[in-house]
């Protein structure tokens, strides 16, 4: 054989096998999306029930609980997983002429790794907050305080090609008294 053809049998073999494990990945990829965003279970759940917020207004401090948990059902390995929650109160502020002020009094981000295919991620985000109780215009009606909170996910997934976020901001989530 001359070396012309053995040359266009060697780059018709690559081209073959190219073009081949280019449609496997891109098969494989369709796929593992379709899985991870499945309708059988619910894979991620924040909360995964109750927000436990004990304000204790003798010590001027708040103590949040977050419970979730973040099951991976695809293919591939959700990564760069991430949760932020902030807690903001909302009051009359009497050095400002009783004006509604909103203090943030919790703030905490995380950031919590991988969970491998199959495998759920269950954690809870927890931590103290301090109340500024000394301008409050504990006379206000309806309510003293009311709270707001704010909850950020994110995680990446697909050998990181694709990148989710999710805020939900300022949401109310009770009063005092």
């Amino acid at each position: 054989m001359r070396k012309s053809r053995v040359f266009r049998w060697i780059v018709r073999a690559f081209l073959l096998v190219f073009t081949l494990s280019l449609s496997v990945v891109s098969i494989l990829g369709g796929w593992s999306a379709v899985t991870i965003l499945s309708s059988e279970g619910d894979d991620i759940n924040i909360p995964d029930g109750p927000v436990i917020v004990n304000v204790n207004i003798g010590n001027s401090s708040v103590q949040i609980s977050v419970p979730f948990n973040i099951t991976n059902g695809g293919v591939y390995e959700l990564s760069n997983i991430s949760l932020g929650f902030q807690l903001d109160m909302t009051f009359e502020n009497t050095s400002a002429g009783n004006a509604i002020t909103t203090v943030q009094i919790f703030s905490k981000y995380r950031l919590y790794g991988s969970v491998l295919p199959g495998q759920t991620l269950k954690e809870n985000l927890t931590g103290w907050g301090t109340l500024l109780l000394s301008e409050v215009n504990m006379a206000r009606l309806p309510y003293i305080l009311d709270f707001y909170a704010s909850l950020t996910f994110s995680a990446s997934y697909s050998l990181n090609l694709y990148t989710v976020t999710v805020a939900i901001v300022n949401v109310l989530i009770g009063h005092y008294p």
